[in-house]
């Protein structure tokens, strides 16, 4: 019975030992190993620019991407900066506009609108005869944005104030006003009475177009607003805003009594939102608030990541709000929600101008039975702006982007080895008011094998996003095995030493 008895612990020894094997391996599986992608370049040099893709934040050890490097072809890092981090600060500007009352026939190639304006010595328009139509039977107005700087991001506009409906229309932008490029999709301006409240939605985005002439056109001439007034806000960037990008469509993940949590791609910083509702003629509040991990399943930032301009201009002079009643959720906006039926088409709700800052999953909460946006839940798509970096082309082609990368020994001074660099370090003579002159790069990330989902892919599949362990934990995970490894043989040695003996007593 006594020899059973160690005869079964040492079984168990075995068991435990082929255990933490297995464990360890599986770990050692999960850890992130170094990985590259190859760069395209464009260009003589000696600088580059790259945007990143969306789906670097996915595959980043660290959330503000300081785990980034560039090599060459020797595997060498070569030095690089990050654009619009050092750049001067960007000036904000909002002013009223000039507005002017157009026919419809204004809009034909026969008739050109330039015929009913002069030019001002400082730029601006003057009429130069009397308009055909009054101001509130106008089928289109002109919007004279020549004494703005820099690029214009949103339209906030003002109408009589007995004024209510839907007002679709679309903008189209000139600088001579001969030749005409559409802006954005067709818009609306709301007014409505809902619930004993008056809805609203008199600002348009315009997305940094730069323009020194705006002209509106109502969708249905038969049914414009009468305006009174446009007020333009402008900014002035040394770098320009790269274009937004979007992930595709994210259902929710879970959903209560009156809200929706959605996962978002792992790290990646939203600047917009866009909420698509499936039923039509619905309208709700709603408030969205940010949630964040209880433990971080990547490092926080330590540096500033891109910020939606739009954002930064909204909510500059708004108090900061309150915290959430959940541990872990980050208050965003309040905002009205809405898909509406109108003649020619459905209006629905604009994209949303979020902090620019990384959450797990963006909360949806009505003020009310979650059944207020309709027979099944919305889905939602998010938007962020890609990060841009400047290289200088050190050492022989082809060069790689990789991420995980562990610190070189040796680096160029100024910084973490291997890490971004100041741009002024970068490009000696380089001042903060002074665009960047570099030719341009691009990048490719590989498509991740199945077994590891990327993360933009798990969060619209409703699918948990792998962690990434840091890579330090390497050397001390193989210590604690050998050291375990060590006290099982110890014990196995132990056992087999007891059952000798016993068996030379029976003898």
């Amino acid at each position: 019975m006594k020899q059973n008895t160690k005869s079964s612990l040492l079984l168990a020894g075995v068991r435990l030992a082929v255990a933490m094997a297995a464990a360890w391996y599986g770990a050692a599986g999960a850890q992130p190993a170094a990985a590259a992608a190859p760069i395209g370049l464009q260009g003589s040099g000696p600088y580059y620019r790259l945007a990143l893709p969306l789906g670097i934040y996915g595959l980043a050890a660290r959330g503000d991407l300081r785990d980034l490097r560039v090599r060459n072809a020797a595997g060498n890092a070569v030095p690089y900066a990050w654009l619009r981090n050092e750049a001067a600060a960007p000036r904000f500007s909002s002013k009223e506009v000039p507005i002017f009352a157009l026919p419809a026939s204004a809009a034909d190639a026969s008739d050109d609108a330039s015929l009913d304006f002069r030019v001002r010595p400082d730029g601006s328009l003057a009429l130069a005869r009397k308009p055909a139509r009054k101001p509130a039977e106008a089928a289109q107005w002109l919007i004279d944005a020549s004494q703005l700087q820099g690029g214009l991001l949103q339209a906030r506009f003002e109408m009589a104030t007995d004024a209510r409906g839907l007002f679709a229309f679309r903008l189209e932008a000139s600088d001579d006003l001969r030749q005409w490029r559409p802006v954005g999709g067709e818009e609306q301006l709301v007014r409505l009475a809902h619930g004993g409240q008056t809805i609203e939605r008199l600002a348009v985005d315009l997305g940094s177009v730069h323009a020194r002439f705006l002209r509106l056109r109502w969708s249905d001439p038969q049914n414009g607003a009468p305006l009174t007034g446009v007020a333009i806000d402008s900014v002035q960037e040394v770098e320009p805003v790269a274009p937004l990008r979007w992930s595709g469509a994210l259902k929710p993940e879970r959903c209560g009594a009156d809200h929706c949590d959605y996962a978002l791609p792992r790290g990646l910083p939203v600047e917009s939102l866009r909420i698509d509702l499936g039923d039509v003629n619905t309208l709700a509040q709603v408030g969205i608030s940010g949630l964040l991990a209880a433990t971080p399943t990547v490092a926080a930032d330590s540096a500033a990541v891109p910020r939606n301009p739009l954002y930064a201009l909204r909510h500059r002079q708004r108090p900061p709000a309150a915290p959430s009643g959940s541990p872990g959720e980050v208050p965003l906006l309040d905002t009205v929600v809405y898909r509406l039926a109108q003649a020619g088409g459905e209006a629905r709700s604009p994209v949303l101008a979020l902090d620019g800052a990384s959450y797990t999953h963006l909360r949806l909460r009505t003020a009310g039975p979650l059944s207020l946006l309709g027979a099944a839940p919305p889905s939602i798509a998010v938007g962020a702006t890609p990060r841009t970096l400047v290289f200088l082309a050190q050492g022989a082609a082809p060069y790689s982007l990789a991420w995980n990368a562990v610190p070189e020994k040796n680096a160029v001074q100024g910084g973490p080895p291997g890490a971004a660099l100041p741009l002024a370090t970068l490009m000696p003579g380089h001042g903060a008011n002074k665009p960047v002159a570099a030719d341009q790069a691009s990048v490719t990330l590989p498509q991740p094998p199945v077994a590891a989902v990327d993360a933009a892919v798990a969060a619209a599949a409703q699918l948990p996003v792998p962690t990434q362990p840091d890579p330090s934990r390497k050397w001390w995970l193989w210590g604690a095995l050998g050291l375990g490894l060590l006290l099982l043989a110890g014990m196995a040695w132990s056992l087999f030493a007891s059952l000798r003996k016993d068996r030379a007593a029976a003898d």
